[in-house]
């Protein structure tokens, strides 16, 4: 019995650094925070066009960037909206990830807000990926 004991007070320090190693941050971790990008936010107040459909909008801003926005549900008319308007809210500066809610107005359906949410900023390449119909 007293073997068993002394093989296992052997094994359980190589276990416990094994387990220990196992929480440590690895290289590529740190390399990965270290070359994050910055936030992808813009102000809604500097959106100076918009398009896309019932489920996604695509907004341009004054410095010609273009975010990607989701519908959370259905929202009425927004391809066939001549303005939209982001309801006054918490904030002004929307980032990949926020909710916010818009109302789209001059389509056939009556006003309604809609709750959309920030997916992304779009590359170039993203951008002029895009069917003319949904290019801001």
């Amino acid at each position: 019995m007293s073997r068993h004991v002394s093989t296992l007070l052997l094994i359980a320090p190589a276990f416990l650094a094994a387990g220990l190693a196992s929480c440590a941050p690895t290289a590529s971790h740190e390399a990965s925070s270290a070359t994050s990008s910055p936030r992808q936010c813009f102000y809604s107040r500097q959106v100076t066009s918009f398009r896309g459909d019932d489920q996604t909008l695509y907004v341009r801003t004054q410095n010609r960037d273009v975010f990607e926005l989701q519908a959370l549900g259905y929202c009425n008319d927004l391809d066939f909206s001549l303005t939209i308007a982001f309801l006054p809210g918490v904030m002004d500066r929307l980032c990949a990830g926020d909710t916010t809610r818009i109302v789209a107005s001059g389509g056939p359906a009556p006003q309604t807000p809609c709750r959309v949410r920030v997916i992304k900023k779009l590359t170039d390449a993203e951008i002029v990926a895009l069917p003319d119909r949904n290019r801001p």
